[in-house]
C-alpha cells in the first residue's frame, strides 16, 4: 500500500455500506459490508495478510482476497446515542475505500484549517494492490463466523459486529477491530482468539444477515 495507507485506513469507509439499527432493547451496529461481499468471504477466501509495514498482530488494515476480488478490512467509528464509541468492522473494495476517503478529505481539511493548520492531506488513489507477502488460506471446506462485541453500558446493551473468524480443521484466522482504537486485530494464535471471542456473541454467516436486516 502507499505511504499514506495508515491514514487511509483510519478515516476509511465511515459512509460505506453502514447503518445503525435497533434490535429490541439493544442497539446493534452491523458490519459495514455488502451482503455479496460477506457471501464471497464465507466460501471463497484465498489469501490474507496485513497492510505492509504493520506490526505482527495489531495492524491498520487487513487484506482478505477471494478468487475474484481484493478486499480491505478496516475499523470504523460510530458514536452512539449514549456516547459509546462503537467500532464495527468494514470490508470493502479498493474503489469503495478510495471513494469513502475522498469524500471525507474536504471535511477533514476544513477542520484542520479551522484550527490554524494548513496541512495539505495526500490525495487518494485506488491503484494500490495487495502485497506479495499475503499468505494462502487452506483450500477446501471452512466456516466463517461473525463476531459481535457485547458491551454493557449505563443505558443499554451495545452489540457491535466487530470481526470475522475463519476456521478450517485446526486452523483459525481472526480479522477484527480493536476495542479501543481504529487498529485491526489479525491473528492465528488460539489463545489471543479465545480472549477476543470471550466478549463476543457468535453468529454463522447464514444467520447474520437475518439479524442485520431486522
Amino acid at each position: 500500500m502507499p505511504a499514506n495507507s495508515t491514514f487511509v485506513a483510519r478515516v476509511a469507509a465511515k459512509t460505506c455500506c453502514g447503518r445503525l439499527c435497533l434490535v429490541r432493547d439493544k442497539e446493534f451496529v452491523p458490519l459495514r459490508c455488502h451482503s455479496g461481499t460477506l457471501r464471497a468471504l464465507a466460501t471463497g477466501l484465498k489469501r490474507f495478510g496485513p497492510a505492509e509495514g504493520a506490526p505482527d498482530w495489531l495492524v491498520s488494515a487487513i487484506w482478505l482476497c477471494t478468487g475474484d476480488a481484493e478486499l480491505i478490512a478496516t475499523a470504523s467509528a460510530e458514536v452512539l446515542a449514549d456516547g459509546y464509541v462503537a467500532r464495527p468492522l468494514t470490508v470493502c473494495s479498493r474503489d469503495e475505500l478510495t471513494a469513502a476517503v475522498g469524500a471525507d478529505l474536504p471535511d477533514i481539511e476544513g477542520r484542520l484549517m479551522g484550527r490554524g493548520c494548513n496541512l495539505v492531506l495526500p490525495g487518494t488513489s485506488s491503484d494500490f494492490v495487495a502485497p506479495a507477502s499475503l499468505r494462502e488460506w487452506p483450500a477446501g471446506d471452512y466456516s466463517m463466523t461473525v463476531l459481535v462485541r457485547v458491551v454493557q453500558c449505563a443505558s443499554a446493551m451495545q452489540r457491535v459486529a466487530c470481526g470475522l473468524l475463519f476456521e478450517s480443521g485446526g486452523q483459525q484466522l481472526l480479522a477484527g477491530t480493536d476495542v479501543s482504537s481504529l487498529a485491526m486485530v489479525l491473528s492465528e494464535d488460539p489463545e489471543l482468539i479465545d480472549r477476543y471471542r470471550g466478549s463476543c456473541e457468535e453468529m454463522s454467516s447464514a444467520d447474520y444477515p437475518r439479524l442485520a436486516d431486522d
